[in-house]
């Protein structure tokens, strides 16, 4: 039998020391991937599972049992956590709930690292979902096999190459059990309906090619070119800093993806995620002078060659650029 095949690169970016936190809600993609991470001797001793109860379905205590079963057989340590009731459950709110538990178990142990179960088809729909949310390089290509984060973590996704058929049959030839998730199947969320309405019937449209290979190869290209990109942005950055506010170049001479980049890794370094609007209302005002509200505290104003940024709380703090 045939292992699908775990990303050589993705697991070579992981120290020698620290523990492995493999987040596994039981289903068929992070119960294939516990498994195969399982099978290397030399990370078995150094995975933890996380376990994440969205408290939604009937099911899902049942999904904790088995993953926690599922630890106890492969005798790894185990981490879970319940989902309070009472708040919003959309698709974002979710993924905030359980991101937090994953951050709080790798914090305590401590570990960088989370590994998850992404693989190719789910590249596939996030691509098809981000265009269609007016999404530029950064969000089409948004599942990455290695994502660092300032803060240190880093994000794994070693099945991003394997079709989600590979890891069934697997799992059905190795007589591996798995959890189904009912709702999947449902047009819950749009994720749901573009990966049962959508994408079989593109796959109908375009008949003998193979379309998760060529979505597979648009995602890798539109990633190269994010990354030169951002190497660009990166290492003019340094050189337009100027006592904490942001040189401006000429936008007629530099290329405005160039300047979008400039502008989120400057007020990233203030703790402000610039929003798509709010750079594209930066981007049309460069070259004069402008004030804009960024949030309840936060502003920024430029005096046509630098840009700054002010707190809205202390308005004494406020620093024209000079």
């Amino acid at each position: 039998m045939s292992l699908p095949p775990l990303d050589g690169e993705v697991l070579a970016a992981v120290d020698e020391f620290s523990p492995l936190c493999v987040a596994c809600s039981g289903g068929s993609d992070s119960t294939a991937l516990l498994h195969l991470l399982h099978g290397r001797e030399n990370l078995r001793p150094r995975l933890v599972v996380l376990h994440y109860d969205h408290g939604l379905r009937p099911s899902s205590e049942g999904d904790c049992a088995f993953v926690q079963e599922l630890s106890r057989q492969l005798k790894l340590p185990f981490h879970w956590e319940r989902r309070g009731g009472g708040r919003p459950v959309g698709e974002d709110a979710l993924r905030r709930d359980r991101m937090a538990f994953f951050q709080k178990i790798m914090a305590k142990l401590p570990s960088p690292y989370l590994l998850t179960a992404h693989h190719r088809d789910d590249g596939e729909e996030t691509l098809l979902l981000r265009l269609g949310r007016g999404a530029g390089l950064d969000g089409l290509t948004a599942l990455r096999p290695i994502e660092r984060f300032r803060d240190g973590t880093v994000h794994l996704r070693p099945l991003l190459k394997v079709a989600k058929s590979e890891l069934i049959s697997y799992l059905t030839a190795a007589g591996l059990p798995w959890r189904e998730d009912g709702t999947n199947g449902l047009p819950l969320y749009c994720r749901n309906r573009v990966r049962n309405e959508l994408l079989p019937l593109w796959r109908t449209i375009e008949g003998r090619r193979n379309l998760g290979s060529s979505l597979a190869r648009s995602r890798e290209l539109l990633r190269e070119d994010a990354e030169a990109l951002t190497a660009l942005a990166e290492g003019l950055y340094g050189q337009l800093q100027e006592g904490g506010a942001l040189l401006l170049p000429s936008a007629r001479a530099t290329p405005r993806a160039l300047l979008r980049r400039l502008l989120y890794l400057f007020f990233l370094d203030h703790c402000h995620v610039l929003t798509g609007p709010q750079a594209d209302g930066i981007l049309k005002k460069l070259g004069k002078k402008f004030q804009l509200t960024l949030g309840p505290r936060l502003a920024c104003h430029s005096d046509g060659a630098k840009i700054a940024v002010f707190s809205r709380e202390n308005r004494a703090d406020r620093k024209h650029p000079s």
